[in-house]
Parts: C-alpha cells; structure tokens; sequence
C-alpha cells in the first residue's frame, strides 16, 4: 500500500511538472495495462529468448522509426504508446531472466519517476522503518546537487546544441567534450533527483551515478555511468556469454547489445565497436606488470570519452563519417562558444571545474568514496542553493535526455 501512495505521488509530480500532460497520463496508464498483460499473459514464460525479445523491443521500435534513437539530443517521440519503453522493457527483461516477474514488480518498475532514469526501480528496498527527519537530513542534499546539475549546468549547455553541425576536428571535439559534460549533468541530475524524492518517501534505490570521472581508467568510468543499466546488460548479456565466449567475445556482445537498445544505426554500431575496443585494451593494460599503468589508462579513457560521445551524439552518418576525417577547419568553435547567452559560458566553466574536482581530487577523503559526499558539505551545499536562486531564473527550457522514449 505505501508503494501504490508513491507511485500516485510520482505520477501527480511528473504530471503538475510536465509540459504535455496529456502524454504523461497517456503513458502512465499505458505502462500499467503492459504492465497487467505482461503478467496475466506471459509471466510464466520465463525463458531467455523472451527476456531478450523485451530488451531489444525499443531497438525494434527505433528500426520502424516508432521511437527515436538515445543520442542525448532533444527528439521526443510524438507517439505516446511508447512512453517510458526503453528502461521498462529492460526492467522487465532483467526480472524475467532472474525468475521474479511478478505483478508487483511489474507495477514497481513502471513507477513515472522511474521511467526516465535508468532501471533502477528494480533495486528499491523501503527505508520508512527511519524517521522521516532522518531522511530528509540525509537526502535532501542529494536533491540540492541534482537540481544544481540539472537545471545550473546542464540546462543552459543546450545553447551548444548548434555545433554537432560542425565537421572539423576542433569544433567535433569541442561539442564532444561539451555534451559529454551535458548530459552527465542531465542524466546524473535527473537521478540524483529521483534518488532524493524516493529516499524522503521512504524507499532507498541505488545511485545511478558515482562520480565517473573520478575513475583513472574506463573499466571505473564505467562502474559509475548508469550503474542500473550497466547491472540489466551484465545480467542478460556479459554473466551468460563469458561462459561461451569468454570475457573478449562477451564484452564486445554488451556494447553491441547497448548499442542496439539505443538505436539501430551504423553510427551506434560504431560507438559500440570503439567502446568496446578501449575497455578491451584498458583491461589488457591492467592485467600488465607495468608499473605505468595509471599514467597509460588515464589518457586511453580520456581518448576514449571524447570520441565516443563524438560518435555517440550525431544520428547522421554522413555527417559522421566527415568528422572522422578530422579536418582542421580554424578555430571557429572557441569564437562560437563566446556567443553563447552568459548563463551557458557559466554552466560549462561549472561543468568543467566539478569534472575536474572528481579527476583531481579522487583521493580526497570527501571525493574517494564517490558518494558526491564533498558536495553534501554545509558548504558546498551554501554555494549550489546560491547559485540555484541566483542563476535558475535565467536558465531555459530543459528535457529529461533519456525520457524520450
């Protein structure tokens, strides 16, 4: 019963804060009847073929260009059926492969809150045995820092969008580093968000992000990028195959599998190829006696972000294709990016001073537990509520980058 009152407060939250309405309560209602169908009709059907079948839907979905593909940039589908398929069908995957698809997990997952922030309603353990004053202590500067993020940086980097237009090398990379920046300020925002609400209510999930680029090497990058997905894609694709394949074969099948679930593109392909290749090599590095190796990993995953979200945030290949090229083109984009309205030049110096707060300060007894506990400071959380009540009002509009579909 104390779910049901969350999911309503969730659904009322997403509905009164959203834009369209109508296709918030659209995709709500239709979330629950799959959620019903699913279990009166296929929850005895517990094999992996269906699991699979439920994950790769949204790549169906994106192949007859009913849904768009997960780039990051603002193409909402206009068709409200499938609102929230992405992180609900793999939600469903996942419990179906591990023998728990029942209809309150069902009903769980399809939680509005959820829908946009990754599978993460698959780990939620209630909490409400704590007093309500402990929680708010605890959780509310979780909320502080993820309205920072999402409506202080990563809002106004919007402004930015205009360059993946752009083909030479400085400007690609450019845009490459500023999304990079933008979406993590998004997502990470988004989540940290939700983590809070749910937290306060009375249900602790996990954090989606762990300050990543705290990491010195991709493999934990990647232990702190959208922790919830990573644990749907190891479940369904790299625990299974590594006993077939090994761990070569079955890293290179969970790339391509997440490149798939974002989109069935040539461009996405690519990302999973390079991905995969960087993680591939970062590990063989690791795995050496070479006493360089944080020195040899560091840049390796640095190459390997800016490239990736190089390739990751353009659907056209075309375009694509002519950034691989690298051309030198001048220095057209640093001019570019001083055109921008003043709230998004503070956004990105922001952005890029907590970037390098995690990298740089990793061993700092605040930053290494990657808890976002050196924001959580009465200090620090001085400095965001300030810059929230000074900077929001000039911040534009702003979108959910993985709740699009």
């Amino acid at each position: 019963m104390n779910y049901v009152i969350f999911f309503l407060f969730s659904s009322a939250a997403l509905i009164l804060f959203s834009r369209d309405s109508y296709s918030e309560i659209y995709g709500i209602l239709t979330a629950l009847s799959v959620s019903l169908i699913l279990i009166l009709f296929l929850s005895k059907v517990t094999f992996r073929p269906f699991s699979y079948l439920l994950f790769f839907s949204i790549s169906i979905t994106s192949f007859l260009d009913l849904t768009e593909v997960l780039t990051g940039s603002h193409i909402a589908s206009s068709n409200y059926l499938f609102y929230g398929l992405s992180f609900y069908t793999a939600s469903i995957a996942y419990l179906n492969s591990r023998k728990k698809l029942t209809l309150f997990d069902s009903f769980k997952v399809s939680n509005p809150l959820f829908l946009f922030t990754g599978p993460i309603a698959l780990f939620v353990t209630s909490i409400r045995h704590k007093s309500l004053s402990k929680r708010i202590l605890y959780y509310l500067p979780f909320l502080t820092i993820g309205i920072f993020y999402f409506q202080i940086i990563g809002a106004p980097l919007s402004a930015y969008m205009f360059l993946i237009n752009s083909t030479d090398w400085v400007s690609s990379v450019t845009f490459a580093i500023i999304f990079e920046i933008f979406v993590y300020a998004n997502f990470c925002g988004l989540s940290l968000i939700v983590y809070a609400l749910s937290g306060i209510f009375g249900y602790r999930i996990p954090l989606n992000f762990r300050q990543p680029f705290s990491a010195l090497n991709v493999v934990d990058f990647w232990k702190g990028w959208h922790i919830s997905l990573s644990s749907v894609l190891k479940e369904l694709f790299y625990t299974p195959a590594r006993k077939v394949v090994g761990s070569f074969g079955a890293l290179f099948l969970v790339y391509i599998s997440s490149a798939m679930w974002h989109g069935i593109t040539v461009n996405f392909m690519i990302w999973g190829l390079v991905h995969a290749a960087v993680f591939y090599i970062t590990v063989k590095v690791l795995k050496s006696k070479s006493c360089l190796k944080s020195i040899i990993t560091l840049p390796i995953m640095i190459f390997g972000i800016v490239l990736g979200r190089l390739i990751f945030a353009d659907s056209n290949t075309a375009r694509l294709f002519e950034k691989l090229q690298f051309k030198y083109d001048g220095l057209n984009s640093i001019l570019q990016i001083l055109s921008v309205p003043t709230a998004s030049k503070i956004a990105l110096l922001l952005g890029l001073s907590f970037v390098l707060v995690e990298l740089l300060l990793r061993n700092n007894k605040l930053v290494m537990k990657r808890n976002y506990k050196h924001l959580r400071t009465p200090l620090a959380q001085f400095f965001l509520l300030g810059g929230i009540v000074m900077l929001a009002m000039n911040v534009g509009g702003d979108y959910a980058i993985y709740g699009q579909r």
